[in-house]
């Protein structure tokens, strides 16, 4: 990262990934705390991490900074890291701890600071290469006339695609060869490879680029509700 980073920052990233991709840190954590006594060796702390697939999201030294902050000092030779805290901090994006001996305490709602609620209604990407985001803006116009045009909204046809027996089923996405296969032959659009690839650019998923969220796309060249 070519920025300063902050445990406060490394956090937040961290819970945003986790709440994100619904992943239970925990479960990684256990194979190194058979016994369940809450305390696990750094370095074992870090490997449950990247078995995760939490480094890929995080860089060195944000895990390193985590790491730090719970380590604790077991006896005078022996530090560790204070598991049960870590993950008292980072599940509170998925529910209130004890509810059960409280249940009629307010639960907060679902934390929009760590999920964009409009997520999939829109695309806030600007592609690096001014040059392809002026054509890809350009493309997206010239797909809206046709539209508009038809009178055919195009969500339906990707819907159809997405609930293909043999889809990956994450919501609002297509992969990258339904998406071309319902431009091409679906909606029989004239658009070329370099332009379903600007396309593929601009919507593709955020964490996994072999996805393409097609319900942004439809907002954005489907006719307005009248």
């Amino acid at each position: 990262m070519t920025q300063d980073v902050s445990l406060e920052s490394a956090m937040r990233r961290l819970k945003q990934h986790v709440y994100k991709n619904r992943i239970r840190v925990k479960e990684f954590l256990m194979d190194f705390d058979k016994l369940n006594s809450g305390y696990v060796f750094p370095n074992h702390f870090l490997s449950a991490l990247s078995m995760a697939g939490i480094d890929r999201y995080l860089s060195a030294k944000e895990l390193e900074l985590i790491c730090e902050n719970y380590k604790v000092q077991r006896d005078a030779t022996l530090v560790m890291v204070d598991t049960r805290s870590f993950l008292h901090e980072v599940e509170l994006v998925f529910t209130m701890p004890h509810l059960e001996k409280d249940p009629l305490v307010d639960v907060p709602s679902e934390p929009s600071e760590l999920l964009d609620k409009t997520r999939y209604l829109k695309s806030s990407r600007i592609l690096p290469d001014p040059q392809d985001e002026s054509a890809v803006i350009a493309l997206l116009e010239r797909l809206s006339e046709t539209t508009l045009k038809r009178g055919q909204p195009v969500k339906a046809f990707f819907d159809d695609a997405a609930q293909d027996d043999h889809s990956a089923k994450l919501f609002g996405h297509v992969t990258v060869p339904q998406f071309r296969q319902v431009l091409t032959t679906k909606l029989d659009w004239v658009v070329s490879d370099p332009e379903v690839a600007l396309l593929v650019a601009k919507f593709r998923h955020e964490d996994k680029p072999e996805f393409v969220n097609y319900i942004a796309f439809s907002c954005t060249v489907d006719p307005p509700e009248r």
